[in-house]
């Protein structure tokens, strides 16, 4: 499933389509487990560009065992941990490219 880019910021992970997941919580995990990816593949690649054409959603549906924190299918990761984690990759990433 293709990634469209929101027009503001062309490598922020945008907002997942709707079909994506059945509920929000949902689909804001699988934002964050994207961005995740996304962040993990420029920390090993050492790379400072924007690597977003390289990933699709049906990649983050394919990492929920990864990140899989509970059995209930409504729920069945930690989107605040997610996000936290997310956040962290990203502001290393963003310190390793300003140096």
């Amino acid at each position: 499933m293709e990634i469209v880019r929101d027009e503001e910021d062309e490598c922020r992970v945008p907002k997942p389509p709707v079909d994506l997941a059945e509920t929000a919580y949902l689909r804001n995990g699988y934002r964050a487990i994207l961005r995740i990816l996304i962040a993990e593949e420029a920390l090993a690649s050492e790379s400072c560009t924007c690597l977003l054409d390289q990933f699709s959603w049906d990649q983050a549906l394919g990492a929920l065992p990864r990140f899989k924190t509970s059995d209930n299918p409504r729920l069945p990761f930690n989107v605040l941990d997610l996000y936290a984690k997310a956040d962290a990759l990203e502001a290393q990433l963003a310190e390793g490219c300003a140096e």
